[in-house]
């Protein structure tokens, strides 16, 4: 099955739903990328998902023949079980499958379930209660309504200029083994180097999996057509429908997915595109440059204001290649070339300095 509802509504509707039941019992990794993929698209509807895999995880075990009735009591029973702290919809009372599982279990089959969260044991046992992670507080949202490019820094110093009217959903700490993120529209991620942590982009159709580099991705859901252009390092990008075959991408590479056909055409060079962000091609190297001009040049390039005494710093300058590095690295070299501070205040970037004697 290659495209999922968007009907999911309740409880009942995924449970009902062939393609949720399969990838909840089954787990094929074809499956993972697909719900991945929904998940991206309705955040929203997250929680509710959550609740559903309770539920059906809540129906696995030992089959045992129980009637209607006896199916609604033992329901109850156990949602009733389970910690305040989940909110679980009571499934269908018409549900014949009669499998059921300790509240117990089923948190840490939950758990075990994750996206993400593939290396944790459901068996192992704990004297301490597990804690199920909420989406609102686990995640964050930044929608770009602007009318031009955002910079969003993420928790691992990786940044991301957002497009107008794109989405990205990043979570806010970063203990998790994968430093995952979704997009909805249009980004060029700078990704701080981290080899142990692998970075993730998932939209619509691709997904793109690096450890550190620079690159844009390009997916809105109302658009036919969706790209990955590749400025500095390499990276993997995998079709939505072909998880098991991801195309290698290095510098000035490009895959785009075709809009009628939805053919993969790989590019060794850039494509213009209509409207495409133009700092995919911009390079960021200097040679003794003065210090306003490379502000000058950064404030242009990423939207953000960054305040400084330009007389103060007229007579500084800066040598160096900043290309595969994210925004805020590039600032802090900057100051650490001019003996200078920094700081953010209100997505504004406030320079401190004596100036170069």
């Amino acid at each position: 099955m290659d495209h999922l509802p968007d009907n999911l509504s309740t409880v009942e509707d995924f449970l009902d739903n062939d393609a949720f039941r399969a990838w909840v019992l089954e787990r094929q990794p074809d499956d993972r990328v697909r719900w991945q993929t929904w998940l991206a698209q309705h955040p929203e509807k997250r929680e509710l998902y959550e609740q559903a895999v309770i539920t059906l995880l809540t129906l696995q075990g030992k089959t045992i023949e129980l009637s209607d009735q006896q199916v609604q009591a033992k329901t109850a029973e156990i949602i009733d079980q389970m910690p305040n702290t989940f909110t679980v919809t009571r499934p269908l009372p018409g549900w014949h499958w009669g499998r059921w599982a300790s509240a117990a279990a089923v948190i840490g089959l939950l758990i075990w379930f994750q996206l993400g969260r593939s290396s944790v044991n459901p068996l192992t046992k704990t004297s301490e209660p597990a804690k199920q992670p909420i989406a609102d507080k686990e995640w964050k949202i930044v929608k770009n309504v602007t009318g031009q490019s955002l910079v969003v820094l993420l928790p691992d110093n990786s940044s991301v200029l957002l497009s107008t009217g794109s989405e990205l959903r990043f979570r806010k700490q970063t203990s998790y083994a994968l430093r995952e993120v979704y997009l909805q529209g249009e980004g060029f991620f700078e990704v701080a180097k981290n080899p142990a942590k692998p970075f993730i982009v998932y939209t619509t159709n691709l997904t793109t999996k690096v450890l550190g580099t620079s690159f844009q991705v390009h997916s809105f859901d109302k658009e036919t057509t969706a790209y990955v252009k590749v400025k500095t390092g390499k990276v993997t990008v995998t079709p939505t429908n072909s998880p098991d075959k991801p195309i290698f991408l290095t510098v000035n590479q490009e895959l785009k997915l075709g809009s009628a056909t939805k053919q993969l055409i790989k590019h060794d060079h850039f494509v213009s595109e209509e409207g495409a962000t133009t700092i995919v091609s911009q390079q960021f190297t200097y040679n003794y440059t003065p210090i306003p001009a490379v502000f000058d040049q950064l404030e242009a390039s990423y939207h953000m204001p960054i305040h400084y005494d330009r007389q103060l710093l007229r007579d500084c300058t800066f040598t160096g290649q900043l290309n595969d590095v994210p925004f805020l690295e590039k600032i802090r070299l900057i100051c650490l070339a001019t003996e200078s501070t920094y700081e953010v205040v209100d997505n504004q970037i406030l320079i401190h300095s004596s100036g170069c004697s």
